[in-house]
């Protein structure tokens, strides 16, 4: 077999690796639409309170600062960032956990944006803040500058 022949091969094998990882990338993305588009008809449907509640207020989960479960689980992410503050007009990061790593949603900690906004997007904690904010609304983390 000659280089060229076997770089050919090489290169189609590649190719083919390729078109399987796209492959799998727009299945997810067609998920990850079809459960932004749940998402928007639970929003339409979610009733409001007035008051601007954060993550831990809503899902009473206890790992705010002082909080019940703060001795056997540590306090969350979401409730020590302090650079997040306003934001969604939560307090600290209460209000975008979303964009957080290491938060704790059905009892167990959360990966990186990419592996847990799926998940986010059937929160009803995700559809409440969205539906408050409305135009406002911010779903990602400002970038820095």
């Amino acid at each position: 077999m000659s280089d060229w022949t076997q770089k050919i091969t090489e290169l189609e094998k590649e190719l083919q690796e390729l078109k399987e990882v796209n492959s799998k990338l727009e299945s997810r993305i067609l998920r990850l639409e079809e459960n932004s588009h749940d998402s928007e008809s639970k929003l339409h449907s979610f009733k409001v309170p007035n008051r601007r509640l954060n993550c831990w207020e809503f899902k009473k989960c206890g790992r705010e600062s002082g909080g019940i479960n703060v001795a056997a689980l540590g306090v969350c992410n979401a409730a020590e960032m302090e650079k997040l503050e306003g934001i969604n007009r939560g307090k600290k990061g209460g209000r975008v956990c979303w964009a957080l790593v290491g938060t704790l949603c059905e009892g167990r900690v959360q990966g990186i944006f990419a592996e847990k906004i799926a998940n986010c997007l059937d929160c009803e904690f995700y559809s409440y803040v969205r539906n408050q904010e409305g135009q406002d609304f911010r779903h990602v983390l400002p970038t820095k500058k």
